[in-house]
This record gives C-alpha cells, sequence and structure tokens, in this order.
C-alpha cells in the first residue's frame, strides 16, 4: 500500500536523510553530551528477535522536572517513515503544547504487520508487537511517563496496526487513533476496553471507507468504517445508541456510556482522500484538523 499525503513545506524532502544518517548505534543518538540537558529529539534503538530496530523520540524541552507525562506511540503508515510522519502530523507541537511525549517506531520495510493487509512478508505481526512494547519499556527507562495515560495513534497501515494493539495487547493503552484504516483481524478479544477513534475520509481510494478491496494487496475484503466502529461499540460494552452530530463537512458519530470509562468516535470527511487532514489544505480534505480531533479525544488537547 503506497499512502500518499501531500507533504507541507520542505522539511520532509530535506530533513529525512539528515536524520537516518544520524540515526546509528543502540539507545541514544543524538550527540548529546553526558550528563548533560536531554535534547528535545533522540533517535533511539531496541533489538526485537536479533533485530535492530529504531524510533523517534521527541520530549516538550519543558517536560524536566515535571511529574510523569503521558506518551503517544505515532505510526506511519506504508512506505513512510517516522521523519514524514512528523512533518504530516506536526505532534510534535501538539506534544509541546499538551506536554506529552511522542515516540515514532519505523516499521520494517517500512509496513506493518497489522493483519491479513499489505504486510509485504518482512516481519510478523507478533514481532511488530513485541517491537512497540519494547520501545514503550525503552521510553519508560529514560523518561517518567505516565503508564496509564499511553496511547497509539496510526496512519493507513500504522492505524491498522494501532487496532491490533488494542485487540492484543489492550492493556498497554487507554485509546487508540486510526486514520485512514480499518481492522483486519480475524478475531480480536481485548482483554479491557479500549477508546477508540477512527478518522476516515468518505472519498479515500485507498482504504475505502465502504469496506472492500484495500490498495496494496489484502488477501480478502475488508470491513467498512462503521462495521469496525460498531465491533468496538460492542466490545467496549457501550450501552447508549451513537449520537450524531455534522458541521462543516465534518460528521462525528459518538458512542457513550461505556465499560471503564472507554469512548468510541468515528469521524468522517465528506469528500476527503486518504490524508492525515489539516486546514492548510483547504477543503475538503482541510475541513478537519485531525492532530487537534486526535489529542482532544485523548484529553491531551492544545
Amino acid at each position: 500500500m503506497n499512502d500518499a499525503w501531500r507533504k507541507r513545506g520542505w522539511r520532509a524532502v530535506v530533513l529525512i536523510p539528515l536524520v537516518l544518517m544520524a540515526a546509528c548505534g543502540r539507545g541514544a543518538d543524538d550527540g548529546s553530551i553526558a550528563g548533560g540537558p536531554r535534547p528535545a529529539v533522540e533517535h533511539r534503538r531496541v533489538e526485537v528477535d536479533g533485530l535492530d530496530r529504531r524510533y523517534r523520540l521527541y520530549t516538550p524541552p519543558d517536560a524536566e522536572g515535571g511529574g510523569p507525562l503521558a506518551l503517544m506511540l505515532a505510526l506511519h503508515g506504508s512506505g513512510n517513515s517516522p521523519e514524514s510522519l512528523v512533518d504530516a502530523s506536526e505532534l510534535d507541537h501538539a506534544a509541546s503544547a499538551g506536554s506529552f511525549i511522542v515516540a515514532y517506531p519505523e516499521a520494517i520495510g517500512l509496513v506493518w504487520n497489522g493483519g491479513f493487509c499489505c504486510t509485504n512478508g518482512r516481519g510478523t505481526a507478533a514481532a511488530d508487537v513485541r517491537f512497540l512494547e519494547k520501545v514503550i519499556a525503552d521510553v519508560a527507562a529514560v523518561r517518567r511517563i505516565d503508564e496509564s495515560r499511553t496511547y497509539v495513534v496510526g496512519f493507513s497501515s500504522g492505524g491498522i496496526m494501532a487496532y491490533r494493539l488494542a485487540c492484543d495487547v489492550a492493556g498497554r493503552f487507554a485509546g487508540i487513533a486510526a486514520l485512514a484504516a480499518t481492522m483486519v483481524l480475524d478475531d480480536c478479544s481485548p482483554s479491557r476496553p479500549v477508546s477508540v477513534i477512527a478518522i476516515h475520509g468518505t472519498a479515500d481510494g485507498v482504504v475505502p471507507i465502504e469496506g472492500g478491496r484495500i490498495a496494496g494487496g489484502a488477501t480478502r475484503p475488508a470491513p467498512a468504517a462503521n462495521a469496525v466502529a460498531e465491533q468496538w461499540a460492542s466490545l467496549d460494552g457501550c450501552a447508549s445508541s451513537p449520537r450524531t452530530e455534522s458541521r462543516g463537512g465534518v460528521t462525528t458519530v459518538a458512542w457513550g456510556e461505556c465499560a471503564a470509562g472507554a469512548r468510541v468516535q468515528l469521524v468522517t470527511v465528506d469528500g476527503g482522500g486518504h490524508n492525515w487532514f489539516h486546514p492548510v489544505y483547504g477543503p475538503p480534505n482541510g475541513a478537519l484538523d485531525a492532530t487537534a480531533a486526535v489529542t482532544r479525544f485523548f484529553g491531551l488537547g492544545r
């Protein structure tokens, strides 16, 4: 699956090779002096099943010395990189405003193994889950994090992987956000309720909102976005009927009264494509600020 969204400015083009060259070795590869202040951005590595795997870590500069912070894992789309997601999502800025930490892990072959879609055969689902659990543990070893406020947001194949995490290791996460994604698992039995927000464009040609064929090699038809949201409302024990609100081309269907305080939302952008939505695009893809919607849903606000 080739996740293509319009990049904003020159950062996505120029910074990616510079960052990749800096990311070598184990632990932090930031060039900082031992004992000195930690940089906002570090490039770290963890070993999983004999493979050296990397992630980019962002910590708000003014977070040192404060209490434990929430942690968000941000999962890139197929064929993209952590750095391209940094640019498209602007999550670093949101993290500084909301005082939370963001880790951007990198998939093997730049594709997550989230189910029966688009895995390219380069990594197993179990290995990806172990990698992401190790990322959380590695961040906890070098930062003060509130493990009760750990979240994951993913775009496209990253969103597909976010659903797998919610199904397989629900105990790790308070909530997930899946953008331009669907759930492609034969079974989902979370160990506890997990809040879920799904964001989807109605004109997405890569992961169609109505389900069916996903571009990139799914072995069977994928479920529709509303079916996945309804499934999570059932899994989370949501007792109330969903409420629907539409404004400016954005429709939100929200379920409440869910077990353990969980919530489920499906947000659709009328005419929106396969994008991380941002106002800079103009209509229709600029009808929603996806980063603001996700951080508000998680209670991280900006």
